[in-house]
């Protein structure tokens, strides 16, 4: 008679092999390489949302303020709201409070004899954001695609000079 004696394997340590772990950083890669281009998009879609509605709220602000200098200042225009501290993060006033960064992009708010303008531009073109916003008064807000960058950082504001590009969003 034989004795058949089963000794038990022992448990493997060291965990992962090679081929799951290669497994595991492919997956991780494919992921990766889906997700951020997903997620710049959608960083870009909502510091354009921002720019649009601050844009707006800035529109309304200095049509209230229509005694103050020839070029208000955002940063006394935030201030005369008082919901603007609890409902805006992320302020940077720059030259001394008449420009404004926000969520990438760059806002001016002035006076020419036409009246109240306000423009809004990105902060690094592609980056932070693409298009070009702006309101005067008795006018609705614009976008401007500004496809080719013409319009980034404190040095490149927008101008409102007859390019047909610039379009109604159909808001006041």
């Amino acid at each position: 008679m034989r004795t058949l004696i089963f000794t038990p394997s022992s448990p493997r340590r060291g965990g992962l092999s090679l081929s799951s772990a290669a497994m595991l950083v492919a997956i991780g890669l494919v992921v990766l390489l889906v997700s951020l281009p997903r997620l710049r998009e959608f960083a870009l879609r909502e510091n354009e949302e921002d720019a649009r509605a601050l844009v707006k709220r800035l529109a309304g602000l200095a049509t209230r303020e229509v005694h103050t200098a020839q070029r208000p200042s955002i940063e006394t225009l935030l201030a005369s709201d008082p919901s603007a501290p609890r409902q805006l993060d992320d302020l940077e006033y720059l030259d001394g409070g008449l420009r404004l960064r926000r969520h990438g992009y760059l806002f001016e708010v002035g006076r020419s004899t036409e009246g109240t303008w306000v423009r809004a531009w990105p902060w690094e073109w592609r980056k932070t954001g693409i298009s070009a916003y702006a309101w005067n008064t008795g006018t609705e807000l614009v976008a401007h695609p500004n496809e080719e960058g013409r319009w980034s950082g404190p040095q490149a504001p927008p101008q409102l000079d007859g390019d047909a590009q610039w379009r109604a969003l159909g808001e006041r």
